[in-house]
């Protein structure tokens, strides 16, 4: 698969995570977009997300992904505004598994190594971050 085609897949795959839990999911119409998809709540909790697409990392005796803050336009890497999103969903391609991150867990980090089996906090960051509207 080229670069274009695993990202589709990464999109789709977290497009219907996020469907199964019951969020409603609008992807972005343009490609330069520091967001990938926007998903509300039944509750109008707004989630804005940058999809990666991860095949697992070489020399590891566990299957572990990078996550970078950046991305590629044009050719050129650019870094992410995290003003602008609140967090990663990042779909392991070899665990079948779509893995939420808030900006949070990254800090001042440029990069980071994520275990598709740990719960990184992202939904409870979220809930905070955006709380149900009474």
């Amino acid at each position: 698969m080229d670069v274009n085609q695993k990202g589709m897949k990464g999109m789709i795959k977290v497009i219907d995570d996020l469907t199964d839990r019951g969020l409603y999911v609008f992807p972005a119409f343009d490609d330069h977009s520091p967001i990938d998809l926007i998903a509300v709540d039944d509750n109008g909790v707004v989630i804005r997300l940058q999809v990666k697409y991860r095949q697992p990392m070489q020399g590891k005796k566990s299957v572990k992904y990078e996550l970078h803050a950046r991305s590629v336009v044009n050719g050129k890497v650019v870094p992410i505004d995290r003003n602008m999103i609140d967090g990663w969903a990042l779909y392991a391609s070899a665990s079948s598994k779509v893995v939420y991150i808030p900006i949070s867990a990254m800090d001042d980090k440029t990069s980071m190594v994520i275990d598709p089996d740990r719960d990184y906090g992202a939904w409870a960051v979220w809930q905070r971050q955006h709380p149900a509207k009474v």
